[in-house]
Formats: C-alpha cells, structure tokens, sequence
C-alpha cells in the first residue's frame, strides 16, 4: 500500500522550500523594480516549481520514467524564453533567479528522496547566498589584492596538499595530515570571525568588535589597541574594554578548539576555561564604565589570518610543542610539561593548548594537561598585560592590568586548589 503520508510529508517539505526561495526572489525584485515590474518568478512561481520538481521525480518513479525529464527540460525551456524576453526589455539583466528557479526544481525533486534533509540544507544555503548580496559585495569592496591572493595560497596548500600528507603516527605523536587539519580548523575559525569583522561597520560595538578581535588573534588586537592608546589617550578606557573582551573571548576558543582536537578532554577543562572567561568579563565591566563616557568611537585594525605565512609558522609551533612537551613529560615528569606550557604561552595560546589536547589521555594524565591549558592561559594574559604596559599610555596600561588581573588569579586559585586537593 502506498505511504500517502510520506509523499505528502515530502510534498509539503517541496512546497515550504518554494515558498522560502521565491519569497527572497520576490522581494529583491520588488527592491530593485518595484511591485509593477516584479520579474518573471515571484513566491507562487517558485513554490509551484518546486512542486512540480518533486511530483515529476514522484510520477517518474511510479508511471514513466521520462516525466521528469520532460518537465525538467520544459522548465529550462520556459526559464530560457523569459530570460530572452527579459534581456530585450532590459540591458541590465543577470540570470541570477533563472539558475535558482532551475536549482528550485531540483530541491523539490530531492524532497521525495531519501536526501530530502539534503535539499532543505541546500535550499537554505541558496536562500542566505541570494539574500546576502548586498553584504558579500560590501564585503569584496573591502578586500585588499593582497588578501585576496594569500587566500588563495592557503587554500591550495590546505585542500589541495591535504590529501597528500601521511596520515601515519610517527614517534608516536607526529601526525602530519592530522597537525595540518587542525591548522586549516584553527585558521578557519579565525578567518570566518575576519569576514563578520569586514563585512560589520568597523565603527560597530566594542563588545561585538571584541569578541571577534579575541578569535582572530587577542594579541593583535591588544598590540593595536595599545598603540591606539598613545595618540588617542581620551580612548584608552574604549580600548581597554574592547582588549578585555578580546582577551576573555579567547577561552571559547579554546574550548571549540579542543572540542575538535580531542572531545573527550573538554569536560576535564571546561569549567577552569568558563570560570576564566567568567572572571574576564567582570573584569571588562570595571573598565566598561571609563569607555562608555567617551563619546567618540574605536576602530579595529586586524590583519587576515587566512594566509600561508602564518598557518606555516602555527603548524611548525604546534609540531614543536608537541615534540618539546613529549619529550619534559618523559623526562621530566609534570614539572617539565608545565614549564614548557608555561614558556609556550609567552608567545601563543593555540598551539600548546592544541598540543596539550592532543596527548592528553595517551602521552600525559587528563589532569597535567588541564594545568597545563590554565598555565598557558594565565601566562599569556600576563603577557598580554606586560604589551599594553610596554606599548600602550598609562591610563590605558592600567586598565588593562586591572581588567586582566581577574582572570589571572581565578586561574592561579584554581590551580593551588585543585593541585592542593
């Protein structure tokens, strides 16, 4: 007996999906013509193309199998005569609705499948691609020659030489293919915060500016900042919230980072990790008072992580790490593991944390790790701290060392806590 209830569960679907596509279509019509010069495909076409999609895949299955190419190729023929229609109306015509309404037909044929959920994901990528117009042209305005081409690098040393790279465990740790996806993660992460960060006013929020400052790289943006603060002293309370924001971000990212690396460490550190994120946000709301009386507005000025140079020297750091904290842990025991966590955070936080993750469970105690990511954490706020004093004026120096001191001690009891017990 037929499912009448599944084919009309997918039909819906079908027709939900039409709905959602021409609605987007008809209202960027509408923007760009006006309602009386809408163009040919609206929110009913749509749905009933998608429909038809989908009852032409069903009709083929059951009585022929060249219904549905018969109504595929009768929609291309009727997309083809009104997109000629069209263009000899106008001079200024793209095809943009003529390759959805295509796309369209074929996410409703998918619904009647086994990948229907296949066609909901992809008929809601479309639907941001083509509402995100005015945004990614923005976007692309504002990209430099030179951004442009490093992504490109990058993008063929991750994708193309990925798939290359050996995936065996060499000294027991040494893992090329496996260290080289978790740059390409690591600086994927950073590189999309870099695009929401071009695509924003960059005059928006300290707090929204922040956060995305403190996942492409919480120390750029304190060297910045701190710079900022010797020509611009009335901002150094702007400035100090927004690096305070930044800094305390970094312990997300720490925690999607090792979620990636190795899950079954997370539940061991996430709880120092959001107990210093926690302490860092009280912290920025002692300095939010000074910058929210000045008036005027901060800008933030970050360099794209997306490029060769940078994820070479991460990936060799992060080699590195491993190597070095290996080799203290069986030498050493704990103490030398700590150390070398304690020295790696003077310069990065991602990679010994990365690194820690990695081993935890096989090469280090769950716990020495732990210790290890809170040590990094708190060496490298100091750190941070010891720039804006070098770098930044003294109003906006004291700031910082005030804001950062909050999650610095919350971890440094955590430790002597924890260690004690």
């Amino acid at each position: 007996m037929p499912n009448y209830l599944d084919l009309l569960e997918s039909l819906l679907i079908a027709i939900a999906l039409g709905v959602l596509i021409g609605a987007e279509r008809g209202i960027a019509s509408i923007r760009k013509q006006g309602e009386e010069k809408a163009t040919f495909a609206g929110i009913r076409t749509f749905t009933l193309i998608s429909l038809l999609g989908a009852l032409s895949l069903h009709f083929a299955r059951v009585f022929e199998k060249t219904v549905f190419v018969v109504a595929f190729l009768g929609l291309i023929l009727l997309v083809t005569a009104a997109y000629i229609v069209t263009s000899n109306k106008e001079k200024d015509v793209g095809t943009t609705t003529e390759i959805t309404a295509i796309l369209t037909f074929l996410y409703g044929a998918l619904c009647v499948t086994e990948y229907r959920l296949v066609a909901v994901v992809l008929a809601i990528v479309t639907t941001v691609i083509l509402y995100t117009k005015k945004p990614a042209h923005l976007f692309l305005g504002r990209i430099t020659d030179e951004e442009f081409y490093a992504t490109l690098k990058f993008a063929v040393i991750a994708f193309v030489v990925l798939p290359f790279l050996p995936r065996d465990d060499y000294f027991g740790f040494f893992n090329p293919y496996r260290i080289w996806v978790i740059v390409v993660i690591i600086s994927g992460i950073e590189f999309g915060s870099y695009i929401v960060v071009k695509l924003m006013n960059p005059r928006k929020g300290m707090v929204v500016m922040g956060f995305l400052g403190g996942i492409i790289s919480s120390t750029a943006l304190v060297i910045d900042a701190s710079r900022k603060s010797k020509v611009e002293e009335k901002l150094a309370g702007s400035l100090a919230f927004s690096s305070s924001i930044a800094s305390s971000t970094v312990f997300l990212k720490l925690l999607a980072e090792i979620y990636v690396v190795n899950s079954a460490v997370l539940k061991d550190v996430a709880f120092p990790l959001l107990f210093m994120f926690a302490l860092g946000m009280i912290g920025a709301l002692f300095v939010w008072q000074k910058g929210k009386e000045e008036k005027e507005t901060i800008t933030v000025n970050l360099k794209s992580p997306f490029t060769l140079t940078p994820a070479l020297k991460f990936g060799a750091l992060f080699t590195l790490i491993l190597l070095v904290t290996s080799f203290a842990n069986r030498y050493f025991g704990t103490r030398g593991l700590y150390i070398t966590s304690a020295l790696s955070g003077l310069v990065n936080l991602d990679a010994p944390t990365v690194s820690l993750a990695n081993l935890a469970y096989r090469f280090v105690t769950v716990e020495a790790a732990k210790y290890g990511i809170v040590i990094a954490c708190c060496i490298n706020t100091i750190s941070k701290a010891l720039i804006s004093y070098f770098i930044g004026s003294k109003e906006f120096s004291r700031l910082v060392f005030l804001a950062f001191s909050f999650p610095v001690a919350g971890g440094v009891v955590y430790l002597i806590v924890s260690i004690s017990t």
